[in-house]
């Protein structure tokens, strides 16, 4: 039986579309014009670096505060990059056609992230508060690894206890 789901966040569209702009930003900043502006040039690189780690890191927190938390990092990078990519447009390092052509990978992405932030923000996904968690299809319980703080009902947690 195939698991249905995202296993790595390597296989999340928005992280290669993250990782595609990353790219990019890395190829431009071979451009001497772009090195030679270290402050834009440093500013864009730690900006495209961020969206795409934060994703990831979001990703693996499992938790959906956590995650989302992570997502808001990552719009906000993404639009930190977006208006990098004015600037280099205003100092001539870039055409008009190339940044328009980045703008509309950098606004995909933030509509990607909003809509995952959309599933995860209180009041949007249906699920009563303190219900909220990521999809993981590999670890579906807690297995011992952190303490319980009053979450189980009527019961002493138990690493032993395994029928949830």
């Amino acid at each position: 039986m195939a698991v249905v789901g995202v296993c790595r966040f390597e296989d999340l569209r928005v992280w290669q579309a993250a990782k595609q702009q990353c790219d990019l930003v890395g190829a431009l900043l071979q451009r001497s014009h772009f090195w030679r502006d270290r402050e834009l040039s440093g500013q864009m690189n730690d900006a495209a670096l961020s969206v795409m780690f934060n994703i990831s890191e979001g990703f693996l927190r499992r938790r959906d505060r956590e995650t989302l938390q992570f997502l808001r990092y990552a719009f906000a990078s993404n639009g930190e990059l977006k208006s990098g990519y004015y600037a280099a447009e205003g100092r001539n390092y870039l055409s008009a056609a190339e940044s328009a052509e980045l703008i509309v990978l950098n606004e995909s992405i933030a509509k990607m992230l909003r809509r995952w932030q959309a599933t995860l923000e209180p009041g949007e996904s249906g699920r009563p508060p303190g219900r909220r968690r990521t999809r993981d299809q590999g670890r579906t319980k807690d297995q011992g690894r952190t303490k319980d703080l009053g979450r189980t009902r009527d019961r002493e947690p138990s690493t032993k206890d395994h029928s949830e």
